[in-house]
């Protein structure tokens, strides 16, 4: 459980990205000068915490962020419709793109186990993807955390129209390593140093997470960087 005291750095380096102000961490959770590994979960996982993230693609830089809300049932068709989970909503600034995820905390890890996606056009849901028995978002255990750390997710992934009776359901062989354990990336949000998992099956994409802060960049089709964040105490 975060004190108080761990929490007043990361509500300072919300506010000094905001302002623009580059470099800000806190000694024991984000280290800008390299001089502490930090320390906490892997992914911050409360109500009430929100990611704020600049999103580039060849076509557009737009504004992205996260919030963690409330625990209530999964629902939906899935096998996993009674279990208890937070949603999460995923959306631009603008409102034109949204997603809800239903998510949860296991051991060290958060796992999902249901994604809503928004028609960016007209807004309404266009499609439900249901995982079985769940899909990793960011494991934080010691042994997958570790330099050199390797190790294959399999899990099925069932994608059912808005409207529709049945969907699809496919098999995904996710093989995740990680290529370091403690190296700095420099984000607007500020300087950290990060454990790097690359990701190769489903989608091949890299992450830079930070513990006690959660992903601060990823890439794979489009580059995400974190601007600011704001964790609950």
């Amino acid at each position: 459980m975060k004190t108080m005291m761990q929490e007043v750095p990361f509500r300072a380096c919300a506010l000094a990205a905001a302002l623009g102000v580059m470099g800000c961490g806190s000694s024991g959770s984000a280290s800008p000068d390299g001089g502490t590994k930090p320390t906490g979960p892997i992914l911050p996982w409360k109500t009430g915490n929100t990611w704020t993230y600049r999103v580039t693609d060849p076509n557009s830089v737009t504004t992205k962020v996260m919030t963690v809300g409330e625990s209530e049932a999964i629902g939906g068709t899935g096998p996993n419709a009674d279990q208890m989970a937070l949603k999460v909503t995923t959306k631009t600034k603008d409102g034109t793109d949204q997603t809800l995820t239903w998510a949860a905390e296991v051991a060290d890890a958060v796992v999902r186990y249901r994604e809503q996606s928004y028609d960016a056009g007209t807004g309404l849901p266009k499609a439900d993807d249901y995982y079985d028995p769940d899909k990793l978002w960011a494991d934080g255990s010691a042994e997958h955390t570790t330099n050199g750390a390797s190790w294959l997710e399999v899990y099925t992934d069932t994608k059912i129209p808005v409207g529709g009776a049945t969907g699809t359901g496919s098999e995904n062989r996710d093989l995740w390593t990680v290529t370091s354990d403690n190296e700095s990336v420099t984000v607007p949000a500020g300087t950290f140093d990060a454990v790097v998992f690359q990701k190769a099956g489903s989608t091949n994409k890299t992450y830079w997470y930070v513990r006690g802060v959660g992903k601060v960049k990823e890439t794979g089709g489009q580059v995400e960087e974190l601007v600011s964040f704001m964790l609950t105490p």
